[in-house]
Order: C-alpha cells, then structure tokens, then sequence
C-alpha cells in the first residue's frame, strides 16, 4: 500500500515537472514575442523620424538619448487606444 501511495506521489511530481517544463517554454516564448513588438514599435518611431542614417547616428551621438522623453503624437495615439 505504501509503495503505490509513493509511486502516485512520484507521478503527480514528473506531471507537475513536466507542466512546469511546458509553462517555461510558453513563457520564453512570449517573452520573444514581446521583444519583437518592443522592437518594431521602436523601428517604427525611427523611420517616423525622416532621418537618414547618418543623420540619426548624429543624433543619437549628440545626447539625444540622455534627453528626457517627451511626448509625441504617437505617443498620444498610443495613450488613447489604451484607454478604449
């Protein structure tokens, strides 16, 4: 009796190991997916710039990006669709 209460225990930990294993894997997953999002809408905001290449890598150089942020009109549309 003893030994089938213990082998049901060591069933339920390898299902529960193995969810784990599966949630893990899905949560890598969506993390990739968000960092592709995060990075398009950064692409986006770029080329919204018109700048050429050198002109942004002058830009970026310059301190630019030790600048506050401020808001633009993508970021009010951004704000807005959240709030709907």
């Amino acid at each position: 009796m003893a030994a089938t209460k213990l082998d049901r225990i060591q069933r339920d930990i390898d299902k529960t190991k193995s969810k784990i294993a599966e949630m893990q894997k899905q949560l890598k997953e969506l993390e990739a997916q968000k960092t592709e999002q995060e990075n398009l809408q950064i692409i986006q905001l770029v080329r919204g710039m018109n700048m050429k290449p050198e002109e942004f890598a002058t830009f970026l150089r310059s301190g630019a990006m030790q600048a506050a942020p401020t808001n633009t009109p993508y970021h009010e549309q951004e704000d807005n669709a959240h709030e709907e």
